[in-house]
């Protein structure tokens, strides 16, 4: 499977900058949102990999399929990619878009997976010590992942910092395999 975030990258910054210039760059963001989640269907998906069909008459039935919902830089975007071929690039085009917009936001996606849901009190000390790390408006997410056996995993961005007993398992693992 190709990689397509190097793919997508060069469209979400120009998307991200024309909708900064216009101080819509939040809306566009649930704009992409609402297109990758079609994007991803089964149909959709079929429709974008047929190549029967032209890439203008894709991007109209897409358009058509939310466009109450888009505004006129989201259809611009779709009708560019479909011009260039690379419709398949909407998923990834959001993920960057995202990442683009939480740098912009100095904030970040932060996702916490733990063996067993924390208390109240230990899950506010948990987000206490993340906000202040990496700003006020991060959107942190507690994920009960009961194959770590214990600790936690925290997942920022494409970082992950592994604290849990599996990954300690596997790290003397390594270090015994050398």
């Amino acid at each position: 499977m190709i990689e397509l975030s190097p793919l997508a990258r060069p469209y979400a910054k120009a998307v991200f900058s024309a909708a900064l210039d216009i101080g819509q760059h939040n809306g566009v963001a649930a704009e992409l949102s609402i297109l990758s989640l079609i994007s991803q269907t089964k149909e959709v998906t079929a429709l974008i990999e047929d190549p029967g069909l032209s890439k203008q008459k894709i991007a109209q039935t897409i358009i058509e399929l939310c466009k109450d919902d888009l505004s006129k830089i989201s259809i611009n975007t779709i009708e560019l990619l479909a011009e260039n071929k690379r419709l398949n690039l909407i998923n990834a085009i959001c993920i960057s878009y995202q990442d683009l917009l939480e740098k912009h936001n100095k904030t970040s996606s932060i996702v916490v997976n733990v063996a067993s849901l924390p208390s109240e009190d230990n899950k506010n000390i948990i987000m206490q010590k993340l906000t202040t790390s990496y700003g006020e408006g991060s959107s942190i997410e507690f994920v009960e992942d009961p194959s770590i056996m214990g600790g936690l995993s925290i997942k920022i961005g494409d970082e992950t910092l592994d604290l849990s007993i599996r990954g300690k398992v596997k790290k003397l693992v390594n270090q015994l395999n050398f």
